[in-house]
């Protein structure tokens, strides 16, 4: 009798399964619909790594150019360039994102700080598609010659490269890159011979400044005060002192100019990366999530 029961329970529950298994949705957790969905939820919660990964499984069962672009954005967002370059070209040119995949690559160089190569590439890529000049890749190649060591001759004619509610921070920028607010280790360390302590004031390490000139001095005058008691040895010994600390100050002012003029060029290159944030590179923001 138990065998008996046992059995019809087993039937009737794999029935029931089979039935619940068959009805509508409920075997489509997995289908590449499903998952283009759940990877599209990812991408705009901004959880780039994840929904990569949900857009590579779709691709297993579906060719698609829209998503082999959201996988190079998704690589791109996260500042793995060299992957979202990687992605970007495997895009056909018989596709709609051709082109912008051909620009945001460019990008992900200039991105990845090689700023030779980025404008290498952009001149390449300029004989084959005939880029517009108001298009926001050349207005990056433009602004990437803040970013060389070359000068830029004429003012006027760089500024008005860009449009016009730009160039009062692009002239800016310029200005920073022909006239960096620099300061010269020669002038430092002939300030600090002059007055101890001096050029580490023109440094504008101003408690450093006033160690070295108090530093300096005073074993000077130990030295003099030493000396003139007859204490020759003492007199020595503060003499050596003096002299370490006058050498130190010279070349402790002109190191330190060093480090200022260091600054100086990192503050620059972080205002111009912010800014270039802020504008997208001037590129068009592709906006998968409306």
């Amino acid at each position: 009798m138990k065998k008996i029961l046992f059995t019809l329970i087993l039937v009737f529950s794999t029935v029931i399964y089979s039935q619940e298994k068959n009805q509508p949705g409920n075997n489509d957790l997995f289908s590449p619909v499903n998952i283009k969905k759940f990877a599209d939820y990812l991408f705009c919660q901004k959880d780039y790594l994840r929904a990569a990964d949900e857009y590579e499984r779709y691709l297993k069962s579906i060719p698609d150019d829209t998503i082999e672009f959201k996988i190079a954005l998704s690589y791109s967002a996260m500042c793995n360039f060299s992957e979202a370059e990687k992605r970007l070209g495997t895009i056909k040119n018989t596709s709609n994102f051709f082109v912008p995949a051909q620009m945001l690559s460019l990008k992900t160089i200039f991105q990845e700080g090689d700023i030779a190569r980025f404008r290498n590439a952009y001149i390449a890529k300029d004989s084959d598609l005939s880029i517009p000049k108001d298009s926001g890749i050349a207005l990056l190649y433009n602004f990437s010659s803040l970013l060389t060591e070359a000068s830029i001759h004429n003012e006027d004619d760089f500024v008005e490269n860009f449009p016009y509610q730009e160039r009062s921070r692009i002239k800016y920028f310029y200005e920073w890159k022909e006239n960096p607010p620099e300061k010269s280790p020669l002038k430092a360390a002939l300030f600090s011979a002059i007055i101890p302590g001096a050029g580490k004031f023109y440094a504008e390490e101003y408690s450093d400044g006033i160690w070295a000139f108090i530093a300096t001095l005073g074993t000077a005058y130990l030295a003099y005060d030493n000396f003139n008691a007859r204490h020759y040895t003492r007199g020595w010994i503060f003499s050596a002192l003096a002299a370490g600390f006058y050498a130190g100050n010279i070349y402790g002012s002109a190191s330190a100019v060093q480090i200022y003029n260091t600054r100086i060029r990192f503050d620059f290159v972080n205002e111009v990366k912010t800014f270039l944030e802020d504008k997208n590179y001037f590129l068009k923001v592709f906006d998968f999530c409306k």
